[in-house]
């Protein structure tokens, strides 16, 4: 009887141990895939270890990438090859090539996976290519220089920030047709949108500034960041902006509430893109500069990690694979 009771003790305190060990601990790696513009690779970085699991050879002059968790891909632009190289993410292999007529830049993903939309940067359009094999092609003209862009979670919006128009291009993307032009500030390029949908935050590089963007009203507000700013990425609870500064070497962490810049942190040469992986809620920075990353604990406010990447880090748009 005394045995029995001990055996039972030690099972209910090993399920008491297995119970408290930390979600983040089982969880799966996330990974980051940074295109490197000068060397022509993209770097692929583990998220859970912070460390590059691989670097592979992509299209001439990499620079836009978008990723999916539904079908298991990861779509960089190659502006000078006029590309689009589909790396598949369950092996981190190359397993296609899309060739283009223009330069694309910016990419993104519809919301289901079933259309990858990719803006041309010299030819002022939007392509239309269907996921499930390529060769569906649809284009569409826009502003002058569109570079970001974003869709809306319900499917139902597409977004491109016209760089020299300063305005920013509103396209129905379940039909592909376009609705309407509206300004924001001198030289928008780094878009993003919230998760559940409400704001939608362009880069102004010129003005320094970023637009905070209510998508119901089009109604804005001129927030000011560092100088040159580049990018920006939202935090998962909707409460903070992460923006890039090219030329001061600083991201701003952004209060939305107060429309205030909170804190400035150092990181790397010249950051341009940025991601959160939300599961730890850490910001990645890609440097062209010094060619590196730097990983941002949100919370703290500060760098963690420091990681080498490839020559010419660029990293824009959103660029890690979560669930």
């Amino acid at each position: 009887m005394l045995i029995y009771k001990k055996i039972h003790q030690l099972k209910h305190l090993l399920t008491i141990l297995l119970l408290s060990v930390p979600l983040l601990a089982c969880a799966k790696p996330n990974y980051a895939y940074i295109t490197n513009q000068g060397d022509n690779t993209v770097s692929v970085i583990d998220t859970q270890k912070n460390t590059v699991i691989k670097k592979m050879t992509v299209g001439k002059a990499p620079v836009g990438v978008t990723v999916s968790t539904k079908n298991n891909r990861a779509y960089i632009s190659n502006v000078e090859s006029q590309s689009i190289s589909v790396i598949n993410t369950i092996n981190n292999q190359l397993v296609d090539t899309i060739k283009l007529k223009g330069s694309p830049v910016g990419v993104v993903l519809a919301s289901d996976d079933k259309t990858l939309f990719v803006a041309d940067w010299f030819d002022n359009k939007v392509y239309a290519i269907s996921t499930s094999n390529y060769k569906d092609i649809k284009t569409l003209i826009v502003g002058n220089a569109p570079a970001g862009i974003v869709v809306s979670p319900d499917n139902k919006w597409l977004y491109v920030a016209n760089r020299d128009s300063n305005d920013i291009s509103v396209i129905d993307a379940q039909t592909f047709t376009f609705k309407k032009n509206f300004p924001v500030g001198q030289h928008p390029f780094g878009l993003t949108i919230s998760r559940g949908g409400k704001w939608l935050v362009s880069v102004n590089v010129q003005d320094n500034t970023v637009s905070l963007i209510n998508t119901k009203t089009l109604h804005q507000e001129h927030i000011k960041v560092g100088f040159h700013p580049y990018c920006v990425a939202i935090t998962k609870d909707e409460k903070q902006l992460i923006v890039t500064n090219t030329q001061d070497d600083t991201v701003s962490i952004v209060d939305i509430a107060s429309h205030k810049t909170i804190k400035e942190i150092e990181v790397g040469s010249t950051p341009e893109g940025v991601s959160i992986d939300h599961l730890r809620n850490h910001a990645y920075v890609a440097n062209w500069g010094s060619n590196d990353v730097s990983v941002i604990d949100i919370k703290e406010m500060k760098v963690i990690k420091t990681i080498p990447t490839g020559d010419k880090s660029r990293a824009f748009g959103d660029f890690i694979l979560q669930p």
